[in-house]
């Protein structure tokens, strides 16, 4: 299974909280405040004017004391999450071998390739998160690859214990190379520069008939990809280039319930495509990046694949 909700669910806490001498720059540690509509100075000290924190406020905790907080929050919410709905605890640890990306495996491997996806978006909101605290560049993407990285094991120690799953050693396999191909993004310009990995989504026709729908498992909607930037390659400078990316991606169709009166059997296809690089039209176009989004998600029809079917 995999768990894009997880990365939505952090990627909004991204907002540093500011000081009060931040908030007021002009303002020394014992400035007189004026009082609008009143003739006189009052002089304060930061200590004697602001209150104290309330206990229950993570403002003036130590970056430290949070990164430890989330990632508790994190296991707790996954284990309560796993025993109410995921059917953990309902069975002894057993493992799982469920194959790679075989016509005869699950999902033809579309689910593996969507636990590489999850560790390596993880990976980057929590990078995002520690840069706000005060992290280092490095740093950051240390520890947020490691806490997306832990997130993701839980989850597969917590299928061990369970029915319907056990865990996979495959998943195992594919979470770790997702946090390292994050790493390797966050870490080094020259890779971000040249190479997106990206989940593309547009719901199945099972889905939008209302058959089923659940986006985390909607194989036969998603495609994962690599997208290869032509001008971070060439170096040219050329706007042509930079507007431009070839892409090497792949997909299945027809391996989810539901699929059967819509799909003739089950397939898995490779593709190349010449695409359009989207953030880099958006900031050339409207000056904003969309927050680096479309470095992630793939929009469906941005591009022209010719595709093959895999023996």
């Amino acid at each position: 299974m995999t768990f894009l909700g997880l990365a939505a669910a952090f990627w909004m806490i991204l907002t540093p909280n500011l000081s009060a001498a931040e908030c007021n720059p002009s303002y020394g540690e014992d400035a007189k405040v004026p009082l609008p509509g009143l003739g006189f100075m009052l002089g304060l000290t930061g200590e004697e004017s602001l209150p104290a924190n309330p206990w229950w406020s993570a403002g003036d905790w130590p970056r430290e004391k949070k990164v430890f907080a989330l990632n508790a929050a994190t296991v707790g919410t996954i284990a309560a999450i796993g025993f109410a709905g995921w059917d953990y605890g309902s069975h002894s640890f057993r493992t799982s071998n469920e194959g790679w990306f075989d016509s005869d495996t699950a999902y033809g491997g579309a689910d593996k390739l969507g636990h590489v996806f999850t560790c390596y978006a993880l990976a980057s909101v929590y990078n995002r998160i520690y840069k706000d605290w005060g992290y280092s560049e490095d740093d950051a993407i240390l520890i947020g690859a490691a806490s997306s990285w832990l997130t993701m094991s839980l989850i597969e120690v917590g299928d061990g214990f369970s029915v319907s799953q056990g865990f996979s050693w495959q998943d195992a396999v594919m979470n770790t190379l997702g946090v390292s191909m994050a790493y390797l993004r966050h870490r080094f310009p020259a890779v971000r520069e040249r190479v997106d990995f990206r989940w593309e989504w547009f719901s199945s026709p099972a889905a939008r008939s209302g058959d089923r729908f659940d986006i985390l498992t909607d194989y036969s909607g998603q495609k994962f990809l690599f997208a290869f930037k032509l001008d971070g390659w060439l170096r040219t400078g050329s706007p042509i280039l930079k507007a431009l990316e070839v892409q090497l991606g792949y997909y299945t169709r027809g391996y989810v319930s539901g699929d059967d009166d819509f799909f003739d059997g089950q397939h898995r296809y490779g593709y190349v495509g010449i695409g359009l690089n989207v953030t880099y039209l958006l900031e050339k176009l409207t000056s904003h990046r969309a927050w680096g989004i479309f470095d992630y998600y793939q929009m469906p029809y941005a591009y022209l694949p010719a595709r093959w079917e895999c023996d």
